[in-house]
């Protein structure tokens, strides 16, 4: 697997350029990319937000902001691991900082791409027209995923998380959305064929539904079956409402 540490500009690949009379950074970068690759991005302050488009390949386009006087872009690094079919971009904190850095991540990929790891720490995470699995976290912030056509993995403690499905996935692969604070709100296809269990400690569930509500003793969730049902559906929060609808009238 290739490496390579984007500092300052790399000749063809990145350009450094100020923006504003605050300490503000943009590079780019396009890698060769073939459809059914993988892409992760593990960042740690600020968002992450990748599109599909028809290309065959993958543009990176990072901002690093300094959100304070004595914060400096320089002490921050993207480093980027490529081997054709993976790309892996990373945020790096090497300088000692009093004041924080934020990096915000907008990527073009192919449309059959798999994002195995979407991770920020402080941030938001959005992801459109993907049409392989999405894996996405965050700490503090919110998860958003529009026409989805694939296996969805989110992962939120303080923020909501709202997806749209244009189709499932084979019956192997799990659609799977938690938050502790925060709403769920999820977007099926029309005549899914799906196993839904619900759990809203503290909070509503909403939906044309009809859900059966377990008799398990301390088991709070709520089930159904869809069409011939199938594919595994989990949605979970403990401090927030969950609604499970067939239109993005609420995304």
């Amino acid at each position: 697997m290739r490496a390579i540490t984007l500092v300052g500009v790399a000749a063809g690949l990145l350009a450094a350029m100020p923006v504003s009379a605050q300490e503000q950074e943009v590079w780019s970068g396009r890698y060769p990319f073939p459809p059914g690759g993988s892409v992760a991005v593990e960042n740690v302050q600020g968002d992450i937000d990748v599109e599909a488009w028809d290309r065959a390949e993958v543009e990176v386009v990072v901002v690093k902001t300094a959100l304070g006087l004595g914060a400096n872009p320089d002490d921050v690094r993207i480093e980027v691991e490529s081997n054709g079919r993976a790309l892996t971009l990373r945020t790096l904190y090497v300088g000692q900082a009093d004041e924080p850095v934020r990096v915000d991540y907008q990527v073009r990929v192919p449309r059959q791409v798999r994002l195995e790891r979407l991770r920020t720490v402080e941030g938001s995470i959005r992801a459109r027209g993907i049409e392989g699995s999405v894996d996405a976290s965050t700490l503090n912030g919110n998860i958003e995923q529009r026409n989805i056509s694939g296996s969805v993995l989110a992962r939120a403690i303080n923020g909501s998380v709202a997806v749209s499905l244009r189709a499932l996935p084979d019956r192997a692969a799990p659609v799977q959305l938690d938050t502790v604070n925060g709403h769920i709100f999820l977007s099926l296809p029309s005549q899914a064929n799906a196993d839904l269990q619900l759990s809203a400690v503290a909070g509503r569930i909403e939906g044309n539904y009809a859900f059966t509500v377990s008799d398990v003793p301390g088991d709070t969730s709520w089930r159904t079956r869809l069409g011939r049902g199938g594919v595994q559906v989990r949605l979970r929060t403990v401090r927030g409402n969950i609604r499970v609808t067939e239109s993005e009238e609420l995304l």
